[in-house]
């Protein structure tokens, strides 16, 4: 539950304009973190964010739970509220690729074509692995990138007063602004998202179980390698619906691997922790892009293409490059 304290309601002045965010109305991304501790501070600053999209025209959304839904509705006033889009927080964040596309698909298809996106979400953080967790902050620093140079603003609540003290101290450090009463002031601590990403990366990745099945694969061998993955999804439990999805995100990594890298790989296959996880291993390629596979693509390049494809097909995608090649390591839920 969200630790509210009983304080009154905002009144707002009769001038309430409550400064857009800098670069409103401009094709430039402004990403915000509020960070509060009662309810009075989130609406000090949430109400008036909300209701100046209202006023200019934005396309305003509120992703939460239904607690701070409620509310946000109730101190909007009806003829606002009306107006804003309310989504519930537990579909949207079902994982950090999850939430990524969806917003990239809702943006392009409902939102832009209104005018500027204007969001305001509060992450869900409870009840996350710690794998989780880390790429829910690598999330929150890759939509910088996701969304630089488009005419979307998104406001991110922390309650301070019920999250861990790593997860509010990181939110400094992947929103280039913090969000207040008076507007958004620039973080001090924010870090460029290729060094967060890299920090991120620096766990490294552990090795295969012993009783993960290992198997080789080279150029001509992709049909008989379906055939594999599809049999070892079957004996691991991974449910009929999910098994196709599951064998194209890998076949994607390894058919990548033979046509643009090293042209044989190895895989490994397991499950652990409610996951199947499958490792895929290319010995002849250290990959250079950062955010590959985080932005859809673009023109002719097969290779940003798989790799969204094969993140959005699972549920966490780890990517290890180094001397030694590079590593792939696909998570789906069981």
């Amino acid at each position: 539950m969200i630790g509210f304290s009983a304080e009154p309601p905002v009144r707002p002045a009769a001038d309430d304009q409550a400064a857009p965010a800098p670069g409103d109305g401009a094709d430039v991304l402004v990403h915000q973190a509020l960070v509060y501790r009662t309810r009075r501070e989130l609406e000090l600053t949430a109400v008036p964010y909300l209701r100046a999209g209202c006023r200019g025209g934005d396309a305003v959304v509120v992703v939460a739970e239904p607690e701070v839904t409620a509310f946000l509705d109730g101190r909007l006033g009806a003829e606002t509220a009306a107006r804003v889009e309310f989504v519930e927080a537990a579909g949207w964040f079902q994982g950090p690729m999850h939430a990524l596309a969806t917003c990239y698909d809702r943006t392009r298809a409902d939102w832009w074509p209104r005018g500027r996106a204007r969001l305001l979400v509060e992450p869900v953080w409870a009840g996350r692995t710690p794998l989780e967790v880390r790429e829910w902050k690598r999330h929150e620093s890759v939509l910088n990138v996701a969304f630089a140079g488009t005419p979307t603003s998104i406001m991110c609540l922390y309650d301070a007063s019920v999250l861990p003290a790593h997860v509010v101290d990181d939110a400094t450090r992947t929103h280039p602004e913090l969000a207040g009463p008076d507007g958004g002031v620039r973080s001090e601590r924010f870090v460029d998202p290729a060094e967060f990403y890299a920090a991120c990366n620096a766990v490294p990745l552990s090795p295969p179980p012993t009783a993960a099945v290992r198997k080789a694969f080279s150029t001509g061998e992709l049909p008989g390698l379906r055939d594999f993955l599809a049999a070892e999804a079957d004996r691991l439990g991974l449910p009929g619906d999910r098994s196709l999805p599951f064998v194209l995100a890998v076949n994607e990594v390894a058919t990548n691997i033979i046509r643009e890298g090293g042209g044989r790989g190895a895989l490994w296959v397991w499950a652990e922790g409610g996951e199947l996880l499958c490792d895929v291993s290319d010995p002849g390629r250290v990959l250079t892009d950062r955010f590959l596979g985080y932005a859809p693509p673009h023109g002719r390049r097969r290779h940003e293409a798989a790799m969204w494809a094969v993140r959005r097909l699972c549920h966490i995608v780890e990517i290890r490059t180094g001397v030694d090649g590079t590593r792939v390591r696909m998570h789906v839920k069981l």
